[in-house]
């Protein structure tokens, strides 16, 4: 079996003469009708298979196709392992794409290399816990040191460091006002099943709920806590901060025992399963329909990237109207913009400046 690409998103904005956005068009290239995969497998191949194609957050893709096909066979699934799984690689991944993926050189990066690489090694072996129990106090503070390394201060006062160099650049950055998000949230999940029952492969490449323009991820938990931040850049990373912290904190909480509250699962009719599963990026979700046999007869997934980069989406109204200038410093702007929603995938941007006689 071949995987599909992950494909790109691509993003090209023209500006008047003033240097404003006067419109978006955005394209995924990011495969479509992956689920047809699944199609006609055993149902206990899908959590395998499901973490096996995505190279990034495929721990949650596999525990969301887990708890999906054990809603669907009525089964129970023992959750607290697969939670430490979960939370470990939001904060792992979190934390990588934060240092590697924003765009210029705020400083040095390749003092982080090390403490990078600790929290994956820490996020790996956690995932790997229900095949090998080990101790968790140790990769707790491998995954701690790491993010305080960064810049995360751990009397939660704020930011230091790399992580306060970005925010010095964020905060630098006029591209508007921070604005209210329609977040997506768990009591969205029989609206968003149902859609994605109906419209299959199609509402998975662009879903939408009527009336709204929906965001997931980071800022759409934690928009609450960043008000303080006037500037858009600037909040958005503050709660990605935000939201490294609280994985830290949570992680704790489920080490030591506590309750799961990162998914959901549930039957949606006979032989059907779905499970939604907040990850890095924001929540994902699994639907499966089984034949009496255990085979896979329909199988869809949805990824939060579709949300925040969908054409209609956050990411592309936040761009309509934005100065942003010209040259490098616009593609700079529009890329940083990019950053903090965060896509699974790589983004390529041209900007279109008005020609001049």
């Amino acid at each position: 079996m071949s995987l599909p690409h992950p494909g790109a998103i691509r993003i090209g904005v023209a500006t008047d003469e003033a240097g404003r956005i006067a419109s978006v068009d955005l394209r995924s290239s990011r495969p479509a009708g992956v689920g047809r995969l699944f199609v006609g497998r055993n149902a206990d191949d899908a959590p395998r298979l499901a973490a096996s194609l995505f190279g990034l957050c495929g721990f949650s893709h596999g525990a969301a196709a887990r708890r999906a096909i054990a809603a669907a066979c009525g089964d129970s699934v023992a959750r607290t392992d697969d939670a430490i799984g979960l939370m470990a690689e939001r904060l792992a991944e979190t934390l990588r794409a934060t240092v590697l993926e924003w765009p210029g050189e705020p400083s040095d990066r390749t003092s982080l290399a090390t403490p990078l690489r600790e929290a994956m090694m820490a996020a790996r072996a956690f995932m790997s816990r229900q095949a090998s129990p080990m101790e968790p106090a140790p990769l707790l503070e491998r995954l701690e040191a790491a993010v305080v390394a960064c810049g995360l201060r751990p009397d939660a006062s704020g930011v230091d460091g790399f992580f306060g160099a970005l925010m010095g650049e964020a905060r630098a950055e006029t591209l508007g006002a921070l604005q209210k998000p329609d977040a997506l949230a768990p009591a969205d999940d029989a609206a968003v099943i149902e859609a994605l029952r109906d419209g299959r492969a199609r509402f998975a490449a662009a879903p939408f709920l009527p009336g709204r323009v929906v965001e997931t991820g980071a800022f759409a938990r934690h928009w609450r806590a960043t008000t303080h931040e006037k500037a858009l850049l600037a909040g958005r990373l503050a709660a990605r901060f935000r939201d490294l912290r609280e994985a830290v904190n949570q992680l704790r909480r489920l080490c030591a025992g506590g309750e799961d509250t990162l998914a959901a699962a549930g039957s949606s009719g006979a032989g059907e399963g779905f499970a939604a599963v907040e990850t890095a990026r924001g929540r994902l979700y699994h639907w499966v329909r089984l034949d009496g046999a255990r085979r896979i007869l329909d199988y869809e997934m949805l990824a939060p990237t579709e949300w925040n980069f969908h054409p209609e989406g956050p990411f592309v109204v936040a761009l309509r109207g934005v100065e942003i200038g010209c040259g490098a410093a616009a593609t700079r702007r529009v890329a940083r913009l990019a950053a903090v929603f965060d896509p699974c995938v790589a983004f390529e941007i041209e900007v279109h400046e008005p020609a001049h006689a």
